[in-house]
């Protein structure tokens, strides 16, 4: 008897290290391509948006200079501003080194029709030749400024039409979005906090169509940019992809990290995004 149960006690641990193998398996069989390339979108629209807004603060209303505004995101580029037209233009020339080491080149051309926080205010970027680090960037963004008041924390409904990234290699992933973001004010302005809802949809880098929706709030903060995070550190993300299964990106509970959980048919994987640069 006690043989028979050193026997079972034996093929007991033996499948549960099966099991456990199995798991870990599948764990790392999870495609994690489509959190690289969210996450690119995210970090080179949330760097677009960051050069717009840095764009209209340093040309104030009257198409006057505002150099005590100058943002290390323009800094390094030439900046124009046709006030009859309502047009700026952001001309990074053939590359130049700006805001946290990137390596911009081309044009950001911002055209408007009222100061980004007057309610129904909206401007329009379009680009010429723009990249973020040999990733060139094209489409039409189109930010309408949805806030009911001056008092209210100003909303932005941001419409992305025939978004294109193109990387060196000639790979390129498509992509149309519909997003409204909050800007939070606080106090401090250090503490201030962005959310975002809305879905996209679009084509991947292996051609394969896919749909995101934001199914939980995400939020930025700007207490992480300290720690080099500028990526959602809250909020979930629900993809359905073309003869693939559904996938859930959760961002986190607000830590400024860059962990994020990736799950698949039950399976999950902590997934640091760090390791591809963000």
């Amino acid at each position: 008897m006690k043989a028979f149960g050193l026997r079972l006690l034996v093929a007991g641990s033996v499948l549960l290290a099966i099991t456990s193998c199995d798991k870990e398996e599948e764990t790392q069989a999870i495609d994690t391509a489509p959190v690289a390339l969210e996450a690119t979108y995210d970090d080179t629209f949330e760097e677009v948006d960051g050069i717009v807004e840095s764009a209209m603060i340093y040309f104030n209303e009257n198409g006057r200079v505002a150099e005590e505004e100058v943002d290390e995101r323009i800094r390094c580029g030439i900046k124009t501003h046709d006030f009859e037209n309502n047009t700026i233009i952001i001309d990074f020339g053939e590359g130049c080194v700006g805001w946290g080491g990137r390596i911009r080149k081309g044009k950001v051309i911002i055209t408007y029709t009222d100061r980004k926080f007057i309610p129904g205010s909206v401007w329009v970027t379009t680009f010429e030749d723009f990249y973020v680090n040999d990733i060139k960037v094209e489409g039409v963004r189109t930010c309408t400024n949805v806030s009911a008041s001056l008092d209210d924390h100003p909303s932005f409904n941001i419409m992305l039409e025939n978004g294109k990234l193109t990387w060196p290699d000639g790979t390129f992933a498509e992509r149309e979005a519909n997003h409204t973001r909050t800007w939070i004010r606080m106090g401090n302005p250090l503490r201030d906090e962005v959310t975002v809802i809305g879905s996209a949809s679009g084509k991947n880098r292996r051609e394969v169509n896919y749909t995101m929706t934001i199914v939980s709030m995400m939020k930025y903060k700007r207490a992480c940019w300290a720690t080099r995070i500028f990526i959602p550190v809250e909020g979930v993300k629900l993809f359905k992809r073309d003869g693939q299964p559904d996938m859930l990106i959760d961002y986190g509970d607000g830590t400024c990290d860059s962990l994020v959980t990736v799950t698949v048919d039950g399976i999950s994987r902590e997934v640091d995004l760090r390791n591809w640069g963000f």
